[in-house]
Order: C-alpha cells, then sequence, then structure tokens
C-alpha cells in the first residue's frame, strides 16, 4: 500500500473502518436512548398558583390551587384554609387524587398546559 503512514499496518487499514462503524453504531444508539428517554419526560408549566375547578365529595368549586413539580399540592379554600392532596399528577390540565382524609378529589386546571400541549 503506498502512500500510508509508515505507522499504519495493512492489517490495521483492515479493522479502521470496523472501529469507525462501532463507533458510529454506539453514537446512533446513544441518540436513540436519549431521545426515547426525553420523550418519556413531561415537561410542565412553571410551578404557580393556578385557578381551577376542584370537584370533592361536597361538591365542586372553583378556587386556586398551588401546583409544584407537575402536580397539584394543595388547595386553597375562600375561608383562608389549605387542603393538601396526594397523587395528583396533572396530565392534559386534569388531575385526579385524594386529600389527606382519604376523600376522591378531582381537579380542572385553567390555563396550565404542558409543554407539548402548546401550538
Amino acid at each position: 500500500m503506498q502512500g500510508l503512514s509508515s505507522s499504519i499496518t495493512e492489517r490495521q487499514m483492515i479493522f479502521l473502518p470496523l472501529r469507525n462503524v462501532k463507533g458510529i453504531l454506539a453514537y446512533l444508539f446513544v441518540c436513540c436512548l436519549l431521545t426515547y428517554v426525553t420523550s418519556q419526560i413531561t415537561v410542565c408549566a412553571e410551578d404557580g398558583t393556578y385557578d381551577a375547578t376542584v370537584t370533592t365529595d361536597s361538591g365542586s368549586y372553583t378556587v386556586p390551587v398551588e401546583v409544584e413539580g407537575g402536580e397539584v399540592t394543595y388547595v386553597h379554600w375562600p375561608n383562608g384554609s389549605d387542603m393538601h392532596v396526594y397523587g395528583t399528577e396533572i396530565e392534559d390540565g386534569e388531575a385526579s387524587g385524594y386529600n389527606s382524609r382519604g376523600e376522591s378529589v378531582t381537579i380542572e386546571l385553567d390555563g396550565y398546559e404542558t409543554e407539548g400541549d402548546e401550538e
């Protein structure tokens, strides 16, 4: 093989494309894995207070709720008390879970969109 650097042998020259193929396949695998993982993550709107319709065993009420990390954490009642809620991960602007007494709570948020919902 004329013109090749003397530091690369003929045997090494045969395996160079294989190393490149392995590197390319590894790169593609990592890219695909990252794409899959990031597609599974729900990106939520900002944490904060949102108006919502909260339905409990006693009725439906339009009240402010506190959102942290993609979940409703508290309902703020007009009388000044707060109700802690559990298992209320927000999906498509809605959440359902339980309060501290074990009662079912359904929440519909106004103006809350995940990043994927925005157009």
